[in-house]
This record gives C-alpha cells, sequence and structure tokens, in this order.
C-alpha cells in the first residue's frame, strides 16, 4: 500500500522523484519522460505571455537540470531552449522566473553539460537587466569560471572572445544611450580588472579594453578604468586571518617559571604554528608584474586622447584630476612628448585651487629627461611666483619648493642659475617645512649641477668635485649607459668583480655546447679580455670608493699620480686664499683628463660587455643577489647618487606637501580622542553594587551558615532578648527603609 501511495505521489513531488532518478535512472525513465513532454507543453504556453510569473515552470526547469546528465540523449536540447528563452525574452521575464533559468544554466555549465563559449556571453548580455541580485550572481560566476578555464593552461580561444564581446558592448555604450547598455558596459568592466588583478588576463588586450574605457561617456565606466591604471599598484591580496603575532620569547619565558599544563602546551604549538606561516609567507618572492601603463598598445595617442577630453573641461574637477594625474602618468612612464599639457598645467597653478597639490604631482610626473627645457622652465617660474613669496603661508611656500624638487629630479636642466640662487636663500627660513625644501633643493643640485648655486652653497664636496673634474655636464637629450637596466647589470656584475667566478662550470651544468660557435672558449661563451674590464675605474659622485685594482695578465697600470682628499683640501683652501700656482693647475686638469678617459673606457667597455657577453644562471644568481644586496642599502638608509634613484614614473603627494607642523586639536578633535583612547577600557567610577567581584562579603557569608554555628554569638542571643519596643522600633525602620527604596 505504501508503494502506491508513493507512484500516486511522484508526478507531482519533484524533489522526491529527482532523489530515486539519481538513483535509479533506468528505473523511472517513464516517469522522467513524462515531466519532460509536461515541461514542453508548459514552455510552449508560457512563450505566448513571457511577462507572467510561473513558479510550476521554475520547478520544471530546475528538476530537470538536476537530472538532465542522467539522460543525455533525450535532453539533448534542453541547454539551448533554456538560452533562446534567455535571448529571446530576458528583459520582460519575472525576475523570480529568470533567476531560476540562470541557475538551471550555470548547474548544467558546471556538470559541463553545456560549453562556456556559448554561455558566458548570454550572460555578459544579461547584465542589461535591472535586477541587483541577478548582476551579482551573473558577476561571480563569470569571474570564476574564467578562472578555472584558465587554471591549468591559457584558454585563448575563450579569452579573446569575451575580450572581443567586452569591447562591443563598450563600443555600444557610446553609439546607444540606453541605460541597460551601460550597466552592461560598467560590469564588463569590472570584470576585466577583478580578472587582471588575479592574475588571469594580465596581457595587452584586457588592459586596451580597459584603456578604451576611460573615454567612455558614462563618468562611472571612465571612473573605474582610471583609477585601474592609477591604483592597480595598490591591490594588495587579502591577509591572513591571523594578524596578530603572539609575543613567542614571551610565551617561552613564562613556560620556564609557570605550571606545565596540556592547556599551555597546546598554546605554545600552536603560536609556533602562527609564527611559522607568518614567517614562510614573508619569505615568499615577490612577483613583480609589469604596470598596466606598459601594456598601452599606443601610450601617445592614448595620452593625446585623453588629454582633449581633459582641455574640454566637460567633467567634474574630481574627475579632471584623475585624468590629469593619468595623463601626466603616461607621459613620464613612456617619456612622451605632449607640450600642450603643461600650459594647461599653468592655468591650475595658483595656491587657492583647490587640489592644488594634485597639480603640482601631475606637473612633477610629467617631466622626465626628454622634454625641453624650455616647456618646462614657464612651469617652474609659475610655483615660484604663485608659491614661494612672502604674501602666502608658510604650508603654501613649502609645497611649491618641494615640487620645484620633484620637477628638477626629472629634468634639471629647466633649472637656471638665478632662480636656483633665489630658492637657496630660503634655507634659514623660520619655518621647518620652508627650510627643508629649500636645503633639499640645494642638496640635490649638489649632486648633478653645483655650478648653477652660489659658491657657498655648494658645500665642500661639491666645490672638490668641480675642481678635479669629476661632475658631468649633461646635456638635452643625453643618455648616458647608467640609463640603460642591462648595463647597471653589468656594471654591478663587473664592481663586485664576479667575472672570473662566472667563467666556471656550474653556471651551464647541464647545457650543450653549440659546435658552430666561433667562440675560442670550451665552455660555449665568450671570455672577455681582461683589458676592456675597466677594473680600476672610480665611480663619479662616490668619495667612499676608491680602491685601485691589478690588473691581472701582469701588464702594468699607467704610472699617474692621483690627487688624494687631503691635498684637493688643501688645494681648495688655497684658491680661497690665493690664486693656484701653474704646477696645481696643469695637476688639477691632468686629473680631470683621467678621470673623463676612465669614464670612457668605462662605457666602452660596458657596452662591450652587453653586446658580447652570454650570461650564465650562475651570473643571474650572483645578479639578483646584488640587487637585493642594492636594495637592503637603500633601505638602511646608504646614500645613493642621483643616478642610481630609481624612479618608477610614480610621485607621491606625501613628498610634495613634504614634512609639516602637527596643528592644535580643536575641543572636538580632543574629546574624539579621549574616547577612542577609552575604548575596550573598563568605565572609571566605583564598584559599589556591581556583581563582578572577587568574593562576597562577610556579612553575606553569615547568612548562608549553619544556625549551630551562630547560635551562641552575641548579635544573635541580644537579638533573641529584645524588648516589645525594640522589636517595634526595628520594625519601623525596616519599612520607612523599604518605602525609601522604591522611590
Amino acid at each position: 500500500m505504501g508503494k502506491r501511495n508513493r507512484a500516486a505521489l511522484l508526478p507531482t513531488h519533484l524533489p522526491q522523484l529527482q532523489n530515486l532518478i539519481k538513483r535509479d535512472p533506468k528505473s523511472y525513465e517513464a516517469e522522467f519522460l513524462q515531466q519532460y513532454r509536461h515541461f514542453q507543453s508548459m514552455l510552449s504556453i508560457f512563450c505566448l505571455k513571457p511577462d507572467e510569473e510561473s513558479k510550476e515552470l521554475a520547478e520544471l526547469v530546475t528538476f530537470m537540470s538536476q537530472v538532465c546528465s542522467c539522460y543525455p540523449k533525450e535532453t539533448e536540447n534542453f541547454p539551448q531552449q533554456l538560452v533562446d528563452l534567455l535571448k529571446e525574452y530576458c528583459t520582460v521575464l519575472h525576475p523570480e522566473v529568470r533567476r531560476s533559468l540562470v541557475q538551471a544554466l550555470i548547474l548544467l555549465r558546471n556538470k559541463n553539460v553545456l560549453d562556456n563559449t556559448r554561455l558566458l556571453p548570454l550572460f555578459f548580455t544579461l547584465f542589461k537587466c535591472r535586477d541587483k541580485q541577478l548582476r551579482e550572481l551573473l558577476y561571480n560566476h563569470i569571474v570564476n569560471d574564467i578562472k578555472n578555464s584558465n587554471a591549468k593552461a591559457k584558454n585563448n580561444k575563450l579569452n579573446k572572445t569575451l575580450q572581443s564581446y567586452m569591447f562591443t558592448m563598450l563600443e555600444s555604450c557610446k553609439t546607444g544611450n540606453s541605460e541597460e547598455n551601460k550597466i552592461a558596459a560598467k560590469k564588463s568592466v569590472d570584470v576585466c580588472i577583478d580578472l587582471y588583478h588575479k592574475n588571469i588576463w594580465n596581457d595587452a588586450k584586457t588592459v586596451n579594453v580597459i584603456a578604451e574605457a576611460c573615454f567612455s561617456p558614462v563618468p562611472k565606466i571612465a571612473v573605474t578604468a582610471i583609477k585601474f591604471f592609477l591604483n592597480h599598484n595598490e591591490q594588495e591580496e587579502e591577509e591572513d586571518e591571523d594578524d596578530d603575532i603572539p609575543d613567542l620569547k614571551k610565551m617561552q619565558q613564562a613556560n620556564l617559571h609557570n605550571k606545565k599544563t596540556k592547556s599551555k602546551a597546546r598554546k605554545m604549538e600552536a603560536a609556533m604554528k602562527k609564527v611559522k606561516r607568518k614567517s614562510k609567507s614573508k619569505g615568499k618572492a615577490e612577483s613583480f608584474n609589469f604596470s598596466a601603463l606598459h601594456l598601452l598598445n599606443d601610450p601617445q595617442g592614448f595620452a593625446e586622447k585623453l588629454y582633449s577630453k581633459l582641455a574640454s573641461k566637460e567633467d567634474r574637477w574630481e574627475i579632471r584630476v584623475m585624468k590629469m594625474n593619468l595623463v601626466s602618468r603616461v607621459i613620464g612612464v613612456h617619456q612622451l612628448t605632449l607640450f600642450g599639457f603643461y600650459p594647461l598645467l599653468i592655468k591650475y597653478l595658483q595656491p587657492s585651487q583647490r587640489d592644488v597639490t594634485m597639480v603640482l604631482v601631475a606637473a612633477a610626473q610629467a617631466s622626465h629627461a626628454l622634454v625641453p627645457p624650455d616647456v618646462l622652465e614657464p612651469v617652474l617660474k609659475a610655483i615660484a611666483n604663485q608659491f614661494i613669496t612672502d604674501r602666502v603661508s608658510n604650508e603654501v611656500m613649502a609645497v611649491g619648493l618641494n615640487g620645484i624638487r620633484e620637477i628638477c629630479v626629472r629634468q634639471p636642466l629647466a633649472m637656471d642659475a638665478t632662480l636656483l640662487q633665489d630658492l637657496a636663500q630660503y634655507k634659514n627660513h623660520r619655518d621647518k617645512g620652508v627650510m627643508i625644501g629649500a636645503r633639499s633643493l640645494i642638496a640635490l643640485f649638489r649632486e648633478i649641477n653645483p655650478e648653477l648655486l652660489a659658491r657657498k652653497d655648494r658645500g665642500k664636496s661639491a666645490s672638490m668635485r668641480m675642481k678635479d673634474g669629476s661632475i658631468k655636464s649633461f646635456q638635452f637629450g643625453e643618455a648616458g649607459t647608467m640609463g640603460i637596466d642591462g648595463l647597471q647589470d653589468i656594471e654591478l656584475l663587473e664592481e663586485e668583480g664576479q667575472e672570473a667566478e662566472a667563467g666556471e662550470d656550474d653556471g651551464w651544468e647541464g647545457w650543450e655546447v653549440d659546435e658552430s660557435s666561433d667562440s675560442d672558449s670550451d665552455d660555449g661563451w665568450i671570455d672577455v679580455p681582461d683589458d676592456d674590464t675597466g677594473k680600476y675605474l672610480d665611480i663619479p659622485m662616490s668619495d667612499d670608493e676608491k680602491e685601485e685594482n691589478k690588473t691581472e695578465d701582469g701588464e702594468q697600470k699607467p704610472k699617474t699620480r692621483r690627487i688624494g682628499k687631503r691635498q684637493l683640501r688643501k688645494m681648495q683652501q688655497a684658491d680661497e686664499r690665493e690664486e693656484l700656482t701653474e704646477e696645481e693647475k696643469l695637476k688639477l686638469k691632468a686629473e680631470a683628463e683621467a678621470r673623463r678617459a676612465e669614464e670612457a673606457k668605462k662605457q666602452e667597455a660596458a657596452l662591450k660587455l652587453a653586446t658580447s657577453r652570454i650570461l650564465t644562471p650562475a651570473d643571474f644568481a650572483k645578479l639578483n643577489e646584488l640587487k637585493m644586496n642594492k636594495e637592503a642599502e637603500a633601505v638602511a638608509g646608504i646614500k645613493r647618487t642621483a643616478d642610481e634613484k630609481e624612479q618608477d614614473g610614480q610621485v607621491d603627494e606625501g613628498t610634495i606637501l613634504g614634512p609639516r607642523k602637527k596643528t592644535k586639536q580643536d575641543y572636538e578633535a580632543r574629546m574624539a580622542s579621549i574616547q577612542e583612547g577609552r575604548e575596550g577600557r573598563e568605565k572609571f567610577g566605583s564598584r559599589k553594587g556591581k556583581k563582578e567581584r572577587g568574593s562576597t562579603t562577610n556579612r553575606e557569608k553569615s547568612r548562608n551558615k549553619n544556625f549551630m554555628m551562630i547560635a551562641h554569638k552575641r548579635s544573635v542571643v541580644s537579638k533573641s532578648k529584645r524588648s516589645l519596643f525594640d522589636k517595634q522600633k526595628q520594625l519601623r525602620a525596616a519599612i520607612t527603609k523599604q518605602k525609601k527604596m522604591k522611590h
């Protein structure tokens, strides 16, 4: 009787039928076909009125998507029917029915019944629907599906198809004015950015699709794309939940003296694991990816197009500041020439201008060695005239000096001697920010071009280097060997004297030697003669590293007497007192010629090594070690020359503002800091009446004692011998006390 009742309920109870079909598909094939025919009839009826809600159809779709993998031949057309239904009626369907259809398609995709090349373009189209929950569901599935498809290997077919489809959606957003197209294009850009941050779509095509979104007429899309280019390096991975690292030494010291228990041992073991996991995550090698700005196909065209949008003044000021920042970053990274951008910046270089520090940041980022000094001179003069005067506050003067310094770091030829000497006079200003800004400007030109400074501002080391000719004067458009990363790497190897070690066989272990090589070396790479290494060179602008290296082939170096520090100091002091003698002038001239010859020999040797030497794996390992040591020196505060400083093209706003004096807090700020300090602390006041205390009072303990323990106490005995008058008096007092407690 029970089986008959279950068979009677199967046509109407779909979850039970679904469970039975998954267990035994063959036994319940007839029931499934009955439900499948019912679905076909319901679908034909629903297509007549697609805007109505149909719970029965939604239940049938969910049931069919769950069991269709058990009957692949019978349900061959089922996925395509759902896709066609959504394509045709996606905007008019009831939200519940539409969500059921999407969930069914996601389930079919997870079971590999449906291909993602057919499904994902449909989901991008469904972004047009005005359903926030549906868009969130589609977004999560698209990102996860693309991530899983590219997990083992890059699925280039799928990636190119979807990227082309997203580009088409962005173009349709420009031509059409419908709100649905704008939402779909915005979600498409979000998907591209999310996949780029996950290192799934980190190719040039993705970056250029996002770059095209910067010119969208929809402000939300343009702002999202611009923020990606400005802030994508700041995107950090989610940190571990265990942010608080326990003090391991303190716990170990406590365990030495405290009682050993199992709970304390477990806590100690958990702390050890946490510290080990944290140290392991810190020890991982950081993956340095190319900046998205380097992957632009046409950076010059991108910058010019964005500059024309900026000059039209169609957007709000906040968006224009972001575009200004992006244009300057592109100019600085790719060293472009966009001469119309600098007069645009001069218009906004006013102390009263809102976000003027960001304008100064843009001016610094847009400066590089290939910008003509004549173009940057008006910018420097505008900053000096508007910011560095006695009519403005000290903070404004410090900002102006810092802005000029950041521009001169990238293009020192834009500064002339008259302006620099005027700015250097603020080195003794009463305000600390102004004084630091002026002195940093003086320190910069002491390294790169002390001739522009007044004689009293040059300093001893700069004056000595000027006399011995070790300061190299740069001309516009001149690019030294230190500007090339490959030559820098080889020079690092040469400075450490690693050429002999690099020729060992350990670096090429397991490699085959090309028999057709013209090299005389047996290891398959070229041995560079020691004459071309230039090991006895002195690095310019460094007073600490002066070591004389001997040649290894036995040849004698030319005997040229060097002028030491003490002798140069004596000559400088003699120069201040009187004119130099002819002998001293000849010595200085010979020293300058020797240094110039060594510099030329150094450049020639580096170029020859870069074009003729093949670096082994041992060289690369040693090079990584040298780079790490160089970075460690920079962190430790060891001074480096201006040529060695890394400039990634980005300027922090804090460097423009400089050190600022902490202003006095008002009453609201002081009270806010006081309340913040009280967080997590017990409230100050009396503990009377609080239940949280260490123990009970003696009076409370006496109430719980056995009567025989207190029967002979004086208070108990006297209480039993009270007179009637005393009893009435205490009773009235108790009643009065109770009445007062009620109020």
